[in-house]
């Protein structure tokens, strides 16, 4: 009777390894399912558990409270977003392309359009970070700020290199057009999340593209 007690703690223990990673993806999954279909605030620790079909103390063994589990699920969440949407756009072969006008436009349509497929793929994921998850607390907003800042620094330093490229006019501030860019994402993600369609949103980057362009490109000496 003792014997297989014994050989259970020896060589299993790697397994018990490999198992506690499982389950904490499986919790973080199903916290991901919960909070976006239920809505943070109305989720429970005791929700999470039953999506994964464990008793509720199980939950506890992994995380410390409903909070803790918050950060590795926007993660989850940013993770497939920041996969679709920036794409191959951000990838370090990209600063090394020409840059023109046309390339930006397109890159910055481009960006929009994925956010919109995930806003009509996965509306609750959308509805999620644009609504649920501001004001949770300042350490959450803090670090949904420092990724757009993140994502800011990165299209400056796209918009100052055509800049120097003499793409788009000298006296530009990049910083601040980097920013404008990505609030003019969301519009077109909202309507989406109301049910506007393809044409509503080609419409929307039309207009985008023809109010901007103008303003951005470099005048060609006379």
């Amino acid at each position: 009777m003792t014997e297989p007690a014994k050989r259970g703690r020896g060589p299993g223990r790697p397994r018990d390894e490999r198992n506690t990673e499982r389950r904490r993806r499986e919790l973080i999954a199903a916290a991901y399912r919960v909070f976006t279909t239920k809505g943070y605030a109305a989720a429970t620790a005791a929700d999470i558990a039953a999506e994964v079909g464990v008793g509720y103390g199980t939950f506890y063994r992994y995380f410390d409270s409903k909070r803790a589990i918050l950060d590795p699920v926007v993660d989850y969440g940013l993770d497939r977003i920041l996969t679709e949407i920036v794409g191959d756009l951000f990838e370090p072969d990209a600063a090394d392309l020409d840059i023109t006008l046309e390339s930006l436009v397109r890159n910055w349509v481009s960006a929009v359009e994925r956010m919109c497929h995930i806003a009509e793929s996965d509306p609750a994921l959308m509805r999620t970070l644009l609504f649920d998850l501001t004001g949770i607390d300042d350490d959450l907003n803090a670090r949904l700020a420092g990724l757009g800042g993140v994502l800011a620094a990165t299209l400056d330093r796209m918009l100052a290199r055509a800049v120097d490229n003499g793409v788009l006019r000298a006296d530009l501030d990049t910083g601040n057009v980097a920013w404008m860019l990505m609030a003019l994402t969301i519009p077109p993600v909202m309507r989406t999340l109301r049910g506007e369609g393809e044409s509503e949103r080609g419409r929307y980057a039309e207009t985008v593209v023809a109010v901007l362009s103008p303003g951005l490109r470099a005048q060609n000496p006379d």
